[in-house]
């Protein structure tokens, strides 16, 4: 009898110890490809949330944008096609962070809460928050935000700013750019706070109704991301960004998608 049961103890602690090994080797292990895998895969995965212009959007059917152009140039870089994966702008971080995508390319902003749990490429975009208002609002900035239904993206910095920065407003929540401003030009909401590019647009695209006011409420870094660790990668994505932003590239694909975007 107690040969037996010595016998089970050491089988279920030998399976203990291989269960526990396992469990550390899948916690302590990369959560990305490394460029031999995407280059042997063919593809370099992005991951987006298309409704952000003129950064990314959908086109006839297809996501479109200045990201778009910028993660193609990675792509080729590497040799690799590239495919993209449009999904909820909160869900991008821990996407990429569970192993569903090589890089985030969405318009995103490089702020220290994101810096915790990404690595973030060079600052390829100088960004910031801008005020929506309807025309002739008495709205004239941001301390008048105070106490009034200000709508903004979902989980963006936008988000962050009404909730924490405005006194008292009523925060309006909306999956993408053109939703936030609707809500201004249907009455919904008393302003809207957007990032500059969408912003234009949506101030562009609205017959008049809509007025932007001209000073930034913050300033902000627009990069890309990809996995803590992936150094890498970082590196490839740095090399074509910084070669994009040098030479006018950056600025010339954000006008041509803000063109193929706004109204005349």
């Amino acid at each position: 009898m107690q040969i037996k049961i010595m016998k089970r103890l050491a089988l279920a602690l030998l399976c203990g110890a291989v269960a526990l090994t396992a469990f550390t080797a899948c916690g302590g292990g990369k959560n990305y490809r490394s460029l031999d895998e995407i280059k042997e895969s063919g593809e370099l995965v992005m991951l987006t949330n298309a409704t952000f212009e003129p950064f990314e959007y959908v086109s006839g059917g297809e996501v479109a944008g200045a990201d778009v152009d910028l993660a193609q140039m990675i792509a080729d870089e590497l040799g690799v096609e590239l495919r993209i994966v449009d999904m909820d702008f909160d869900l991008l971080v821990e996407a990429l962070k569970s192993g569903k995508g090589d890089l985030i390319a969405a318009g995103m902003t490089a702020n220290p809460e994101r810096a915790e749990q990404v690595d973030f490429s060079s600052v390829y975009v100088k960004n910031g928050l801008l005020i929506i208002v309807p025309a002739g609002s008495d709205i004239a900035g941001g301390a008048d935000l105070a106490g009034k239904r200000v709508a903004v993206q979902e989980a963006t910095t936008s988000d962050d700013f009404a909730t924490n920065e405005v006194e008292g407003a009523e925060v309006l929540r909306f999956k993408d750019a053109i939703a936030t401003g609707d809500a201004v030009r249907n009455g919904k909401a008393d302003a809207a706070v957007l990032d500059i590019k969408p912003a234009e647009g949506v101030v562009a695209n609205s017959g008049g109704e809509l007025e932007l006011l001209p000073d930034p409420v913050t300033q902000e870094d627009t990069s890309m991301a990809v996995a803590k660790g992936n150094a890498e990668l970082l590196a490839v994505v740095n090399e074509v960004l910084d070669a994009a932003i040098a030479d006018g590239t950056v600025d010339a694909l954000i006008q041509k998608h803000m063109d193929a975007t706004t109204s005349e």
